[in-house]
């Protein structure tokens, strides 16, 4: 052929998994400014977002795969700050982004682990950061939720981690595996028993009594209203 011999055509890359994630601040949603929500924003969506989006045409000639990790807190927002926020995010560019590639042959996974012990877990960085949060609150602010409802918060807030952290990891990257390998890889995985057995269902409950259960167990503020 004129010209001389042409370059193999590039292959592609086959698999993309998107795991970066940080979550503090995470809190009542009043404790916040808008920088915190900025900062996790930027790193769980915006930066899976770019990653994703720069290597495209590579996954697009590979006919490959991309794994978004999400959350249950994708599904259900138990929480204020931009951790619950980013991963509802991860989960709706997960499924544009499938639908767009369908036809490229471009297969997109979530996988929507429970709560793990991992270093976004890790209760010591989690109250050092709800400190924070508290001790910069205005004091008309403070007054409102009352001078106990810090340590209550942090009570439940250990209560929680100490009962339903999971620290088999491989229930994740089982799901990672599959979701890279599998011929018919799902569209949705769910990692971890509190995942499956209570987040998931919940998500399909009806918001009242979502809100109504996340009352009860959360502290009071002093100054409530009901």
């Amino acid at each position: 052929m004129a010209g001389g011999p042409h370059p193999l055509p590039p292959t592609g890359l086959f698999g993309l998994v998107n795991n970066a994630g940080v979550a503090n601040p995470i809190g009542p949603t009043e404790w916040m400014d808008i920088e915190d929500y900025r900062r996790v924003m930027a790193v769980n969506t915006f930066g899976a977002i770019e990653v994703t989006l720069q290597l495209l045409p590579l996954l697009k000639r590979a006919r490959g795969r991309v794994v978004n990790t999400s959350s249950v807190l994708g599904r259900v927002s138990a929480n204020g700050g931009g951790y619950c926020m980013s991963k509802y995010c991860v989960e709706a560019f997960s499924d544009s982004l499938r639908r767009d590639m369908y036809h490229f042959g471009v297969k997109v996974s979530i996988v929507e682990p429970g709560f793990f012990k991992t270093a976004v877990t890790n209760l010591d960085v989690l109250e050092a950061s709800l400190q924070q949060l508290w001790e910069r609150l205005a004091p008309e602010t403070r007054l409102s939720y009352g001078e106990d409802f810090f340590q209550k918060y942090l009570k439940v807030q250990r209560f929680i981690m100490t009962l339903m952290c999971d620290g088999d990891l491989t229930k994740v990257t089982g799901c990672i595996e599959h979701a890279l390998g599998a011929r018919h890889p799902r569209t949705r995985y769910s990692a971890g028993w509190d995942a499956k057995l209570l987040w998931l269902p919940a998500s399909y409950l009806p918001s009242c009594i979502v809100d109504l259960v996340l009352a009860t167990i959360l502290p009071k503020p002093a100054h409530r209203v009901r």
